[in-house]
């Protein structure tokens, strides 16, 4: 009985430090989530022509923060000195305010589980989410 309860306490131990690492969400699930939270002010797809209200996130991992010439960023935002992985994408996510204080972010993630298939889905195919420039 002891080993089950053992064993029990491992796996539950295991499973909470595959949700504290933004790199194991499920990219299907992200992109529903993107869709639910994310894609009314984030442009998803290089093809989308409509003014953003939040900078395109295609290509966001390793992109400087601040740094799509399309959208105005608050200072804090440029000067911050980021460039995006996941980790720091998990902490903006949580709080925007607290990773970047003067950031305008409308929304906070606050579900970890949402935050790692949100990751995971912006990083799960890099060719497809590659930002493309439009002219000004």
């Amino acid at each position: 009985m002891k080993i089950r309860q053992l064993a029990a306490i491992v796996a539950g131990l295991a499973a909470g430090a595959a949700l504290a690492d933004p790199s194991a969400g499920d990219a299907t699930r992200g992109a529903a989530v993107f869709k639910a939270q994310c894609a009314a002010c984030h442009l998803q797809k290089p093809t989308d022509t409509s003014a953003p209200i939040g900078p395109q996130l295609n290509g966001v991992v390793g992109r400087k923060a601040g740094s799509w010439d399309h959208f105005k960023y608050t200072d804090a935002m440029r000067k911050s000195g980021i460039t995006w992985n996941a980790k720091l994408l998990d902490e903006y996510l949580e709080n925007p305010y607290s990773l970047v204080p003067g950031a305008a972010m409308g929304l906070l993630v606050p579900f970890e589980k949402n935050r790692a298939d949100v990751i995971a889905y912006l990083t799960s195919n890099p060719d497809e989410l590659k930002q493309k420039e439009r002219a000004p």
